[in-house]
């Protein structure tokens, strides 16, 4: 899916590439970076040889950063988890994963493979600049060498979600077991490297400044500041996300579930269900059942597709998800691992069980309902 106010450029095995407007602006000050550049490296190059040196490696240096990104989406897909687009935006480049790594070892493949694609990139290009003589195509290969290997370092640095803050993570959950926990860590990490950053680009900035001719050293210094506090943005966003995390990891389905149970006998109408709900109040879903054994579940989003005219003559067992449908949570799962259920298999509640005895229903609402609950006891 593409996000909106983006603009569509085609697709790579498989995976859509888009542009948002905000890269036209990093476009422009890489291609003006190395039009400034480009005489130091080559003191008898034209200036019309500075323009096409600087667009060109502009361009190429946004491809890097797609097979950087593509790296990612592909491993992710190779590893089982679904993908959406690559957005070239105003920090370089996102790839859309659809889901969280289900283990350290997952993450750390997934996040390993952006800046190994640009270690081998830059490496390939240095290649082809050692054998290629003096002049503006050897010029644009020692940049593009640099740009990916400067790329890569900077990857690497454990500012999460950046790639080095997900190795960062993936090696703090592998040894702490809990992947809530590890993010909360890698976020606090991460804010005292986005605090650096910042402070490192307001020095670059006055010192840019002040000294004369020295207008690139500024731009840089103005550049680290904006991915700071993005980065800092980001993790204080992870972190806020983590304590939610943690919570699920920790609250037992037992807690989050709506014990109000009001047993629906296979033999009930439409008609009939509804008007008994009419009387019992709304819950999350309603067990139905044949001789008190539970045979599937009930809502009434389920009867929205019949018409009004068949409720009296059409039973429950016609819109109610099966058991064999719906696994049987044990009170004692984390809600976490319920969640993951209920998404896995597209159904909105699942029956919870203690000691074989169907004892409440569980549902992302309820869960959210009792995970807010929680949170607000901790704030208080």
């Amino acid at each position: 899916m593409f996000v909106r106010g983006t603009w569509r450029v085609g697709r790579i095995a498989g995976v859509g590439i888009a542009i948002h407007p905000s890269w036209l602006i990093v476009y422009a000050l890489f291609a003006w970076s190395a039009m400034f550049v480009a005489p130091l490296l080559d003191p008898h190059l034209k200036r019309g040889g500075a323009i096409g040196l600087g667009l060109a490696y502009a361009a190429l240096l946004f491809a890097s950063v797609v097979v950087h990104e593509l790296s990612h989406a592909l491993v992710a897909r190779r590893l089982g988890m679904p993908i959406g687009n690559i957005t070239l935006f105003l920090f370089g480049g996102v790839a859309s994963i659809m889901r969280e790594p289900g283990s350290p070892a997952a993450e750390m493949q997934m996040a390993a493979a952006g800046p190994a694609a640009s270690i081998v990139i830059s490496l390939v290009a240095f290649g082809l600049a050692l054998l290629t003589p003096d002049g503006w195509l050897n010029d644009l290969l020692l940049l593009l060498a640099y740009s990916n290997a400067a790329l890569a370092v900077f990857n690497l640095l454990p500012a999460f979600p950046s790639d080095g803050g997900r190795i960062l993570r993936a090696l703090i959950w592998h040894f702490r077991r809990s992947q809530a926990r590890a993010t909360a860590s890698a976020g606090i990490v991460s804010l005292i490297v986005a605090a650096g950053l910042i402070v490192a680009g307001i020095y670059f900035a006055l010192d840019g400044a002040r000294a004369t001719g020295e207008g690139m050293i500024a731009v840089r210094g103005w550049w680290w500041i904006l991915i700071g506090l993005f980065w800092a943005q980001a993790a204080l966003a992870s972190i806020r996300g983590a304590r939610v995390s943690l919570i699920l990891e920790t609250m037992p389905v037992g807690e989050c579930m709506a014990r109000t149970i009001v047993p629906v006998p296979t033999t009930t109408t439409i008609a009939g269900f509804i008007a008994e709900m009419a009387v019992a109040g709304r819950g999350a879903a309603y067990p139905v059942v044949n001789n008190g054994e539970f045979v599937g579940l009930v809502t009434l989003q389920d009867t929205a597709a019949v018409p009004h005219a068949l409720w009296p003559h059409t039973p429950v067992t016609a819109v109610m998800t099966p058991a064999e449908r719906t696994p049987r949570i044990p009170a004692q799962m984390p809600a976490s691992d319920a969640l993951e259920a209920l998404d896995a298999r597209s159904v909105g509640e699942l029956p919870v069980f203690e000691n074989g005895t169907l004892t409440g229903v569980v549902s992302k609402e309820s869960i959210f309902t009792a995970v807010h609950a929680r949170s607000k006891a901790a704030a208080a």
